[in-house]
């Protein structure tokens, strides 16, 4: 099919500006790391249920030690961390900024993709790299907004950053393991059932796992994390895959990035947030940037 990869992209980008609004509501409710451990629990359940009922296992069987090793560390990097710390920053600076820190993605992606991946940079990623930041610091940066900061600006920044810095080392890990011939569920699986174990472990071992269980009495919390695991982790994350695998690495990065733009509307009909004109020419200044990287 022509153009997989570019439109398993953009229906991804959809599903997560869907899904970052629903994690932000269930983070305000029961925290992020709850949210973030509900989350990545159910989403592996559902591709775990769905290879099952398409092959009769519910783990990958046939697979490589270096496929395990690559996808299961992106897993682990993107998914576990990233996320943790993403989910941080959307419940303090809420889902139109936390996604907008995230389009810093596909620089970064394209960086590491030129040192690891021999992807090169032109004059026009580079210029593309450096609107994006200056769009993100350009919106990030403005004093009154009408989305509530709940907490630390300065804290939610600096997670939105690592969540994108994690997203962007994930993709390139993801490229690592999908250099020989394995199905995008499959993939998806090896990534989410390591980030899954990782966090629980975490969870067990600091005491939070109880209190995360305890959470899931709360109602309006417990559906608002069940869609987010359904539009995000299940089939966005595999969507993401598919396009990594028939799309350029900084490419799939670049059209993956574009919740920003996806998310202004949702916020707007959800919260009947009005988003000012700084906000607005900023994303578009970041979304420029990011067409540039897309068309190096």
């Amino acid at each position: 099919m022509p153009y997989l990869g570019e439109i398993s992209a953009l229906v991804a980008a959809f599903l997560w500006g869907g899904c970052a609004m629903m994690f932000e509501s269930a983070g305000k409710r029961i925290g992020a790391f709850p949210t973030n451990l509900l989350r990545i629990l159910m989403a592996a359940l559902f591709l775990c249920t769905t290879l099952y009922v398409r092959s009769g296992y519910f783990f990958p069987i046939n697979v490589s030690k270096q496929q395990l090793f690559w996808l299961g560390s992106s897993g682990i990097i993107g998914l576990a961390l990233g996320d943790a710390a993403l989910f941080k920053s959307l419940v303090i600076l809420g889902s139109r900024r936390a996604t907008l820190l995230l389009s810093l993605a596909p620089p970064i992606t394209a960086i590491l993709a030129w040192i690891f991946l021999n992807e090169k940079l032109s004059s026009l990623a580079i210029a593309g790299i450096l609107l994006t930041m200056w769009g993100v610091y350009w919106v990030v940066s403005e004093g009154k907004v009408a989305e509530e900061t709940r907490g630390s600006k300065l804290v939610g920044v600096v997670c939105g950053i690592m969540g994108a810095i994690g997203q962007g080392v994930g993709v390139i890990f993801v490229k690592y393991g999908l250099t020989t011939n394995i199905d995008s569920l499959s993939a998806t699986i090896l990534r989410m059932v390591p980030a899954a174990v990782a966090l629980w472990f975490v969870a067990l071992v600091s005491g939070q796992a109880p209190g995360t269980i305890r959470a899931l009495r709360n109602g309006r919390a417990s559906l608002a994390t069940l869609g987010g695991a359904i539009l995000g982790p299940f089939v966005g994350v595999w969507l993401s895959l598919i396009a990594v695998k028939y799309t350029e690495a900084g490419v799939a990065a670049t059209l993956l990035a574009t919740v920003p733009v996806v998310i202004l509307p949702m916020v707007y009909v959800v919260h009947k947030h009005i988003p000012s004109w700084r906000s607005v020419i900023g994303t578009a200044i970041a979304v420029g940037g990011i067409v540039f990287i897309f068309l190096r």
